[in-house]
């Protein structure tokens, strides 16, 4: 039994589903027996990939993805179960395979972002700290080391993380074409921030950008963790 939220409702909808171990990928078809258009629930994962798998011995939650690897899975699919080919046969879209995915309860790569995020938020505070004290050489040294980590940090996201999300969780682009921009927001900031450290600038002025950096950090992370924590423990283990 696959539960899913309705896209436009919100209501919860819960079907029968023939399910297939694939390697030990636990996959769907969103088959509808042929049927010219998607069934309702492809639908509801494609705007909410979260859901509850319950199978005769257990129940857990999971996220809906959409492997890159398709073409392969179905093709395992009709070894084992010969009448989704008959279902293919009947109509001119192209069935779905859908993996899914459960949500780990071992610290995954969700966990992993939640405590790069603290660490950052650490950093932060002292760096905000020390804005006062300090010689201009130390704080330039400390902005310096801070803008450095944060920038790998939202590197690594957009170049590698969020287009993998984008692709496996469609439901997601928008958030994270929203999160892309944040990135680049506070790139902009980080820049002006550090040519008032580098020109010694009024200490009010620096204090002030300071500030709305840390704001819009603020605001972004927990953007970041509202959203993708779990789409990210479903997927990948963390870093060693």
């Amino acid at each position: 039994m696959l539960t899913t939220t309705g896209a436009r409702t919100g209501r919860k909808h819960r079907v029968p589903l023939g399910a297939l171990d694939i390697d030990g990928r636990l996959v769907v078809v969103a088959s509808a027996m042929g049927s010219p258009k998607h069934p309702a629930w492809y639908h509801n994962i494609r705007h909410n990939p979260l859901v509850l798998v319950e199978t005769d011995t257990e129940a857990y939650e999971a996220m809906a993805a959409l492997p890159p690897d398709r073409d392969r899975l179905f093709a395992a699919v009709i070894a084992r179960e010969p009448g989704f080919a008959d279902y293919q046969a009947r109509t001119a879209r192209l069935l779905p395979v859908v993996e899914l995915h459960r949500i780990d309860t071992a610290r995954r790569m969700g966990d992993w972002l939640v405590e790069v995020h603290d660490w950052l938020r650490g950093e932060l505070k002292e760096l905000s700290a020390g804005l006062d004290c300090g010689t201009p050489r130390e704080l330039r040294l400390r902005c310096a080391g801070f803008c450095t980590a944060l920038t790998r940090h939202h590197t690594g996201e957009t170049s590698s993380i969020f287009p993998l999300l984008a692709q496996r969780f469609p439901a997601l682009a928008p958030t994270l074409a929203k999160l892309d921009e944040e990135h680049a927001a506070v790139a902009r900031l980080q820049e002006e921030i550090r040519q008032l450290v580098e020109a010694e600038a009024d200490p009010v002025r620096l204090r002030a950008e300071f500030d709305r950096l840390k704001s819009e950090l603020d605001a972004h992370f927990a953007r970041e963790e509202r959203t993708l924590v779990a789409a990210l423990n479903a997927l990948l283990p963390a870093p060693g």
